[in-house]
Formats: C-alpha cells, sequence, structure tokens
C-alpha cells in the first residue's frame, strides 16, 4: 500500500467579480470565475513507505503549491490526495508560530496540532531544546528570534517524534552550514529507520544523495519522474536551453530596437 498517492491533482486560483460570487460558489452554486489561472495540473505520482522523493523545478513551476495540497493547508481544485501516515511539513519559517509566545510555548502549541499528547511533548521538549540549540532564547518570545532561529526550532519539533512522512521545502537554505549539516544528517538518519522524505530543494547534489526518486515539474505539469541523476540532468539541459532562448530573444529585441532609432 502506498504511504501517499497523487491522483489528477490540480490547483487554480480564481477571481471573482465580487466575494458574493465566491461565497455562492461554496454553497454550489455553479457560478463562473472572472479570471481562472492554474498552478498545477494533471499531477499524479505514489510514495511508498521508505521512499524519498525530491522535487525539482523552476520558481513558480508549482512545487510548493504541491507540498501545501499534501500537507493540508491548501486544497486542491480537482483530483484527490490520499494519505495513509502521519505528515510533518516544513513549509514555511515558523510553522505557523506565534511571535509573541516563547520558542518553548510554541513548540507546546505546535506539537499539538501535530497530534502529539501532553506527556510526548513534555518528553520531547528537552530533546528538541537541546536540538534547536538556540540557548536561552529558547524561552524568549519568538519575535526576537532571526528567521535561523525560527527554522532551527521547526525543525527540531517537526522530527522530534518520526513521522511516517516528512515534508521539506527549502526551509534548510536559511540557515548556517553548521546547522545545515546537522539537519541533512538527522533527514538521512530518519530515511534509514524508515521515513519517507518528500523534498524540494534547489541544491540538486542534495536531492542525488538523498533521494530515490526525483519528479520534474515545469510550469505546473510533471515532465518526468526517474532515478535521480537522470531526471536532473534533464532539468539542467532544460534550463540551459531556456537560458540561451531568452538570450537570443533578447540580443533580437535590441537589434529591433536599434533598427528603429535610425
Amino acid at each position: 500500500m502506498s504511504l501517499l498517492s497523487a491522483n489528477n491533482l490540480g490547483k487554480a486560483f480564481r477571481s471573482y467579480p465580487s466575494e458574493w460570487f465566491r461565497i455562492a460558489r461554496w454553497f454550489g452554486i455553479p457560478l463562473q470565475p472572472s479570471k481562472e489561472h492554474w498552478v498545477l495540473r494533471h499531477v499524479n505520482f505514489d510514495i511508498q513507505p521508505g521512499q524519498a522523493v525530491g522535487i525539482v523545478g523552476q520558481n513558480g513551476a508549482g512545487k510548493s503549491t504541491l507540498l501545501k495540497m499534501i500537507a493540508g493547508t491548501l486544497k486542491p481544485t480537482e483530483g484527490q490526495i490520499m494519505v495513509n501516515g502521519r505528515i510533518a511539513a516544513i513549509l514555511e519559517l515558523g510553522m505557523g508560530f506565534n511571535p509573541e509566545l516563547t520558542g518553548r510555548q510554541n513548540v507546546i502549541h505546535s506539537a499539538g496540532l501535530m497530534g502529539f499528547s501532553a506527556e510526548q511533548t513534555q518528553q520531547a521538549i528537552p530533546e528538541i531544546e537541546a536540538f534547536a540549540e538556540i540557548g536561552s532564547y529558547f524561552d524568549e518570545p519568538l519575535r526576537t528570534y532571526s528567521s535561523g532561529m525560527q527554522m532551527r526550532v521547526a525543525f527540531a519539533v517537526s522530527t522530534a517524534i518520526p513521522p511516517d512522512l516528512l515534508i521539506i521545502d527549502e526551509a534548510l537554505s536559511v540557515g548556517d552550514s553548521y546547522f545545515q549539516q546537522k539537519s541533512m544528517k538527522r533527514i538521512f538518519e530518519l530515511k534509514e529507520s524508515g521515513v519517507s522524505i518528500f523534498f524540494v530543494s534547489h541544491d540538486v547534489n542534495s536531492v542525488k544523495m538523498l533521494c530515490d526518486t526525483a519528479i520534474l515539474i515545469d510550469e505546473g505539469v510533471v515532465v518526468d519522474i526517474g532515478e535521480p541523476k537522470e531526471i536532473i540532468n534533464f532539468y539542467q539541459n532544460m534550463i540551459l536551453k531556456k537560458t540561451h532562448q531568452g538570450d537570443l530573444e533578447f540580443k533580437q529585441h535590441k537589434i529591433k530596437e536599434k533598427e528603429k532609432k535610425k
């Protein structure tokens, strides 16, 4: 049985003439939007227990939108996601942390939202505090934290009790190199223990090292799924072609401008 299945998944962002039209849609009244922009369309894949899957693609390709739908923070417009296990996600810095609460208080709150019991949370807090390595700031308000410190706490609480599927979206790029290496070490340990990983990163070397499978997304469509090295080579060649085409179009535009001035 797959840990996670995405079937014909799609996400569109819609604009309406007024908010009343949007509210009417909630009650099933079939009103058409004034604008409709599909960010993702016809996405299909499976994640098996213990599998590490990497998502690659340019900015704006739809990677983060896909992860938010899988994590449950964004509702698909079409298709469905089937999950057989507990998911922990690091999608954005803070994970919904309250800036007025301390790091410790935010950990207790977030752990509760993730389904930890009060007893599990209290047992995990010493390990979370030690892993985050932010010293006395753990008992200071989150508004006094740097982005890197927030990421340390977010990562520590998300991985304190191993989930069935860990989703990571570029969050580690914010931290210092020491904590990035420490976090990657924990991710590899989680993978070895049987945790599935869903990983988005522009660091293609990390994708090659960590992942068993890679998915290439471009302009909201899954272009290919396969062995990470092959997918990344294809992705890099695709970027080179786009860059070359862009340079060529820019040069042609400049030539036309010069001709108009003559």
